[in-house]
């Protein structure tokens, strides 16, 4: 029988599992990772898919207003790292975004 894991080894094991989920990995790609990288029955795979997907909405029920702050900023910082670089075209996408986030360009 295997070995119980940890709370401090479940909390890794179940944001290795929201990061998994928030780069488009598939149900069926995550639960034969977690077989394969821990060796858990496909039951508890699914216990730390349900954990992930509570620990993501969570993250995201935010005020619109401030979902809205904070995507407007992190533009910020990427406008003046384009510019920076010099990937203008980078920077012009980013700014085309924040006016569509504010509704600075309608229809668009």
């Amino acid at each position: 029988m295997a070995k119980k894991s940890d709370k401090a080894e479940i909390d890794r094991r179940i944001h290795t599992v929201v990061k998994l989920l928030s780069s488009a990995k598939t149900n069926s790609y995550i639960l034969r990772f977690c077989a394969e990288e821990w060796g858990v029955q496909k039951r508890q795979a699914e216990t730390y898919l349900q954990r992930a997907r509570e620990i993501i909405r969570a993250d995201y029920s935010v005020e619109r207003s401030d979902f809205l702050g904070t995507r407007l900023a992190l533009l910020d910082e990427i406008i003046e790292a384009s510019i920076r670089c010099k990937q203008h075209s980078n920077a012009v996408g980013a700014l085309k975004l924040q006016a569509q986030l504010t509704r600075l360009l309608e229809g668009n």
